[in-house]
């Protein structure tokens, strides 16, 4: 998930809620860990919003109005979220692919 959001293929909107649900299966993360902790505040910051899953339920003039705010979610967790990408995958890659 981390080298999709680093590609541009997921979002880091959606990728935050992968990778933090799958922070306590992982050995050796620590409930604070500073690259786990950059995805739990874009979590917690946009909670609010639907993920893409939930959007089929939506009113697509509410889904208009939040768009402003989805492109700005992407912007700011753009500022932080790479370098956690970039950290998670040299942590925990086995393929090194």
């Amino acid at each position: 998930m981390a080298k999709q959001m680093l590609a541009g293929r997921l979002s880091y909107f959606e990728g935050a809620v992968e990778v933090w649900s799958l922070h306590s299966e992982v050995g050796g993360v620590g409930d604070h860990d500073p690259d786990f902790m950059a995805f739990l505040a874009i979590v917690s910051d946009t909670d609010h919003l639907p993920l893409p899953a939930q959007r089929h339920r939506w009113a697509s003039s509410a889904l208009e109005r939040l768009a402003p705010e989805f492109k700005e979610v992407e912007e700011w967790a753009g500022t932080f979220a790479p370098a956690a990408c970039k950290s998670i995958i040299a942590r925990f890659d086995i393929n090194d692919s």
